[in-house]
Formats: structure tokens, C-alpha cells, sequence
């Protein structure tokens, strides 16, 4: 598809940004939507490791990133007095630190302004209806409004309102057995350059990792056996957060005390989005709405990176939207699979309920402990999403797709 696109995305986070910056780069009239009112900023670490970076060296925007870097150390995992029992550092076996990492807001401010003087953002603009047609796709927006679109692309999260519009048949979730909620709270005198893991009563898992000066970021994860890809309001959201915190121990009292400290409070379930096919006619699917592989892998950003990068590569070297669409799936179709192979039995080790849980999980930390000091005397280890082999080979087809 040589002559150039007016081309609608709908998602604002990393994948719309991210594939904004490649259309826009080939030609194509690009219009970016985000549900959100303003710019979101919220989030957890993101890792950048493998082909995702070999994305962001293309960009042009490495530097930006390093320069936000988190700096954190490494991880401690939390006896149940609230002291360190196992630390492991940045690079480590077993430790949730990489060496090229940033808060999901930073990235996404760094897409964003890499493309907002080239690119229509509309915030607080969402998709109500899509009439494909044979030239193009009518859209028709919450204010009312309709526009016509050669193609239209979701960008959005797992339970994506766009992609329900056009593919709910065609879409199915893989639940694994925990909601995860994220948010900051206000940074203390105990707070340290490292991440802290504490497994709380109830099957409660929290972690609190360093921002900023004046912040400190919160995962929380807790079992569920109920299942909703629907998200509720708020108020709902923080008692059930307050319902599984209850009790737990550790540093659930702080975190529950800030509840209402950031704006861009977040909980839902984690699950993993899986597709039998990921584009109808004119409209597609990319990032999260495609492919989520759940936070728990760390893959989502790589992912959301390089299915950007090739979705514009292949609707600029395609003759019809049709073959890059279908060029696009076959491409990434084995990168995303490769790191589907988390199953809720394994989330549910990582959830233990009973004291013995609990127990048995701190010495395996203990364990890891002594491990990582053995390895990382000798040489610094930095674990990527897909193993050394798999990488090289993701960034060699990502590379072979640009135009």
C-alpha cells in the first residue's frame, strides 16, 4: 500500500503511540483516540529488553529512555517480621530488575511526545459504531460525530470496547486466577532504591518498587476465582482491593491508608488475550488487544513495540491492507506464543494461602538468594523475555520488515 493512509488508532498507551510514530514515518495521516480525558501517566515498571529495544534504537529515542530509567537496585523479599530475608540485584537470577527499565508513564510520554506535533490526539474520545465498507471505514464517535477511515486499528487494553464492536466472536481469554492492581502512594523515610515483595494472608502478593523522589509504585495481586473482563467503577475497585488486603500483614495497612493518593488507580484481572485471528476487513487488532500475555511474563511492552513496528512495516511494503494484515499475523503469530506458556497453577505457587505456603516460598527466595550471589561475583546475568536464542532471532525478522 504505497500512497498514504488517513488512518485511525484507537489506544494511547504504548502500542498506539508506537505505531502513530512508524504510519507517520511512511506517510499516513494518522489519528490517535484515547478514552482517558487527559494523558495518563500511571503505571508499573516496564522492562525493554531483546527486539523491543532494538525498536527503540530505531526510534532514535534510547537515550530519552536511559535517561528515566528507574535506577533500581534489584528486589527483597520480606519475612513476615517486614525485614529483608533474600535481596537479589539488578541483573540477577531470580530478580525482577533489568538493566533497561522505565515507569510505563515515562514510556509512554516519550512515544507521545515523539509524535503529538505530527499526529491528531483526540483525548476523551472513544468509538460507538464502525461501518466497513469497500473504500474505506465509517467511524462514528462518542460526541456524535462520524469520520471516514481508510483503516481503523485497536491499540486499546484486554477487554478493548472497540475490538467488541467488530471481533467479540473472535476473541477469548485465558484467566489466571488473580487481579492485579496498580497504583502510587506516597514515598516514605523506609522506602529504598529497592523493589520489596511481601506474600501477605489471604494469598495476597505486594509489591512496592522506588519512582521518583516523591513516589513509590504499588502492584498488589490476589486470587479470584470470579472473572470479568467488564471493568467497574472505581469505588467498587478499591473495596475490592480493600477486601483482599484486609488482614494481610506487611505493608498492606500503608497501602491501603493511600488508596486515594493517585488519580490513575487501576485494578483488574489478569488474563491473557487470545485471538483466533486478529483482523476483519479493514480493522485490526495490535498490543494488548491483539496478544495480552499478562504483566506476570513482562512481555507486554516488547510486544506492544514490535507489533507496531511490524504492522506499519507491512502495511508500507504490502500491496493491499489485506496481505499486510495477513503478513503481520504470520510475522508475530510465533514471537507471541513463545511467551504464552504461563498456566494459573503457576500463578496460583506464587499466591500461597496457608503459613506453610508462605514459608516454603520465602526459603525458595532464600535459595535464590545464594544462587544470585554466586552468579553475579563472576559476571552480571540479564535475563530477556525470550532467551538469547529467541531474541537474536525476533530482532532479525523485526529488522528485516522496515522499509
Amino acid at each position: 500500500m504505497n500512497e498514504n493512509k488517513k488512518i485511525l488508532i484507537s489506544g494511547a498507551s504504548i502500542a498506539g503511540p508506537a505505531l502513530a510514530y512508524w504510519l507517520n514515518r511512511y506517510g499516513d495521516k494518522v489519528t490517535v483516540i484515547e478514552r482517558s480525558k487527559a494523558f495518563r501517566t500511571g503505571g508499573q515498571n516496564v522492562d525493554i529488553e531483546g527486539p523491543g529495544q532494538e525498536v527503540i534504537k530505531m526510534m532514535g529515542l534510547e537515550e530519552k529512555i536511559e535517561a528515566k530509567n528507574t535506577r533500581e537496585k534489584g528486589v527483597e523479599f520480606l519475612g513476615g517480621s517486614g525485614d529483608p530475608i533474600a535481596r537479589l540485584p539488578k541483573g540477577a537470577v531470580g530478580s525482577l530488575t533489568s538493566s533497561y527499565e522505565i515507569l510505563r508513564g515515562d514510556l509512554a510520554r516519550i512515544l507521545y511526545d515523539a509524535t503529538q506535533d505530527d499526529c491528531d490526539y483526540r483525548f476523551g474520545t472513544t468509538i460507538i459504531a464502525l461501518k466497513q465498507q469497500d473504500d474505506g471505514v465509517s467511524v462514528t464517535f462518542n460526541d456524535g460525530s462520524t469520520e471516514e477511515f481508510d483503516l481503523v486499528i485497536s491499540a486499546e487494553g484486554v477487554g478493548s470496547s472497540t475490538r467488541r464492536l467488530v471481533m467479540e466472536d473472535d476473541i477469548r481469554f485465558r484467566y489466571l486466577g488473580v487481579y492485579a492492581s496498580y497504583f502510587r502512594i506516597p514515598r516514605s523515610p523506609e522506602d529504598k532504591d529497592w523493589a520489596q515483595i511481601y506474600n501477605g494472608k489471604g494469598g495476597s502478593c505486594m509489591l512496592l518498587r522506588p519512582v521518583h523522589e516523591n513516589d513509590t509504585t504499588v502492584l498488589v495481586t490476589f486470587p479470584r476465582k470470579q472473572f470479568d473482563a467488564r471493568e467497574v467503577d472505581g469505588v467498587a475497585q478499591k473495596k475490592m482491593l480493600r477486601d483482599a488486603l484486609q488482614g494481610a500483614g506487611g505493608p498492606a495497612e500503608r497501602i491501603l491508608a493511600n488508596l486515594n493518593h493517585d488519580p490513575d488507580f487501576y485494578l483488574g484481572p489478569m488474563s491473557q488475550v487470545i485471538g483466533s485471528i486478529w483482523s476483519k476487513g479493514r480493522f485490526v487488532l495490535t498490543g494488548d488487544a491483539a496478544y495480552c500475555p499478562s504483566a506476570y511474563t513482562g512481555q507486554g511492552t516488547p510486544l506492544a513495540l514490535v507489533g507496531a513496528y511490524v504492522l506499519a512495516g507491512e502495511l508500507k511494503k504490502q500491496p493491499t491492507h489485506t496481505a499486510a494484515f495477513e503478513s503481520y499475523e504470520k510475522l508475530m503469530r510465533p514471537y507471541v506464543a513463545s511467551g504464552r506458556t504461563l498456566r494459573p497453577g503457576v500463578i496460583r505457587l506464587f499466591h500461597p494461602k496457608s503459613r506453610l505456603g508462605i514459608g516454603v516460598l520465602r526459603t525458595v527466595a532464600r535459595t535464590l538468594r545464594a544462587s544470585a550471589h554466586r552468579e553475579h561475583s563472576d559476571r552480571s546475568i540479564v535475563i530477556t523475555e525470550f532467551g538469547p536464542s529467541w531474541t537474536g532471532g525476533s530482532a532479525t525478522w523485526a529488522r528485516s520488515s522496515a522499509v
